[in-house]
């Protein structure tokens, strides 16, 4: 999922950081409780993307 913006990234990142249970698809529309490994996943996304938008991207390339 790409965003347009700070903001909107931003945003999301703490919806996900709030959620009390978190669900995975797991494929053929079955769902399982995300594991600490997903959500640090999903916080990551966001974070390269912030990193993007802010022209940044070396932060996670240089690796």
């Amino acid at each position: 999922m790409e965003f347009d913006n700070v903001k909107a990234v931003l945003k999301d990142a703490i919806e996900i950081t709030e959620g009390k249970e978190m669900k995975t698809r797991i494929g053929n529309g079955e769902y399982r409780n995300a594991t600490a490994g997903d959500v640090q996943e999903l916080i990551k996304e966001r974070l390269y993307n912030i990193a993007d938008l802010l022209g940044m991207s070396e932060l996670y390339l240089d690796k």
